[in-house]
């Protein structure tokens, strides 16, 4: 660990000596100077009002053993303020307040903030970027939460591509996360800073070859390693290659998806070693004009936090519909079933299975350019055979569109 933590420091500071930065920089420039909602003096600003989760929900904590209903909104106001600096560097700046409101359950009431800071440059057919985020939010991490609980998150990713963009090009990165729960119990039961803080750490290499119309296939190979704070028994590192393909944004499919293989070496030597497929996807088609299809699904193996040798592999497989009656008016349909298959570690067997559906219709009102307003509801149901984890919720209520 402490060798790999000396040679991320050189490579960070040797990448900084360079003056090099990742992603195209000219069409992250194209995209500021196109898409700002207005110019002051040096600086480009595009704030975004949110509003989410505005409605009823019968059981705001999931759980049907843990039931709750209340009426919630999540509002907030996110302003992105980037600068061109003598058209060799690009600052950016995202600040994302906002407010979780309960109007029973006033425990449940949270502030957030979300920050980010990117900077971006070039020479030649290098390009760099160095990425940092901070978010201090309470949400469900992960779908095996029911209530939602506060976290602290910090991630550094530096990133540096080699070659053109529009043919073929390698990027290298490394990137830190570091994910921190407050010290409380969950469920008066669980200690989750105890068993799921910890720091992550990231190397990478990715070929890229334009194959057509803008079009990314990628090769993508990768090393990591989580370092718990307090769980060392839950420490590993492991090994993983993948593919993937990127479309434009100009097509009519638009998306990404990559598909993979990943090997877990765990450092307890009571724990063995496994090999997991993972990869994560989503895919718009648009057809006839007025006809949009959506396809997703997430395939992950994550530790749990319902016991100290537990992981679970999840899947989750999405699909959607939208039809829009005019320029200004849609209707849609969401459906997701996932499936959590826990395991104990010591023995490689599965002693737990959860399953989750959900469905969800909702329409959508353009108001102008991008922007629009709408109105869903929403049926969550969960079982699992662990007795005490069986969920269920519906909620109803309205939510702005930023792309319609």
């Amino acid at each position: 660990m402490f060798f790999f933590r000396k040679r991320l420091l050189v490579i960070i500071l040797f990448l900084i000596s360079l003056n090099l930065f990742s992603e195209d920089f000219f069409k992250v420039k194209e995209g500021i100077e196109k898409g700002s909602w207005k110019k002051v003096s040096f600086l480009y600003l595009s704030p975004k009002l949110s509003i989410k989760n505005l409605g009823y929900s019968n059981n705001i904590y999931l759980m049907e053993e843990d039931f709750e209903p209340d009426w919630t909104a999540d509002l907030g106001l996110q302003v992105i303020l980037s600068s061109i600096f003598l058209n060799r560097f690009i600052f950016q700046i995202d600040e994302f307040p906002y407010y979780s409101y309960y109007a029973k359950n006033k425990d449940e009431r949270s502030f957030n903030n979300e920050f980010g800071f990117n900077l971006y440059s070039y020479v030649g057919f290098l390009n760099l970027k160095y990425q940092f985020k901070k978010l201090y939010i309470k949400q469900r991490p992960t779908k095996e939460f029911g209530r939602r609980v506060r976290q602290n998150l910090i991630n550094h990713t530096l990133s540096l591509d080699f070659g053109t963009h529009d043919s073929f090009f390698l990027n290298l990165y490394i990137k830190q996360n570091e994910i921190k729960y407050i010290n409380e119990l969950y469920l008066d039961e669980y200690d989750l800073s105890n068993l799921l803080n910890l720091k992550e750490y990231w190397g990478g290499i990715s070929l890229n070859k334009i194959i057509f119309s803008r079009t990314i296939l990628s090769l993508n190979f990768d090393y990591f390693e989580q370092d718990f704070d307090y769980s060392k028994e839950r420490n590993r590192i492991g090994k993983q290659v993948s593919i993937g393909i990127k479309f434009p944004e100009i097509s009519s499919i638009r998306g990404s998806f990559q598909y993979g293989l990943r090997i877990y070496e765990p450092s307890n030597p009571l724990f063995e070693n496994f090999t997991k497929p993972f990869g994560s996807g989503d895919i718009s088609i648009s057809l006839f004009r007025r006809l949009r299809i959506n396809f997703n699904y997430s395939i992950d193996n994550i530790f749990s936090y319902w016991q100290i040798n537990s992981a679970y592999n999840q899947k989750s497989i999405g699909t959607g519909i939208e039809y829009y009656l005019s320029r200004k008016l849609k209707l849609g349909y969401k459906y997701r079933t996932s499936k959590l298959s826990f395991t104990d570690l010591y023995e490689g067997i599965e002693v737990r299975e959860d399953n989750f559906h959900t469905n969800s219709v909702y329409i959508g009102i353009k108001l102008f350019k991008k922007m629009g307003i709408g109105i869903e509801y929403l049926m969550y149901r969960g079982d699992s055979t662990e007795p005490g984890f069986k969920r269920s919720y519906n909620f109803i209520g309205g939510y702005i569109i930023h792309e319609f």
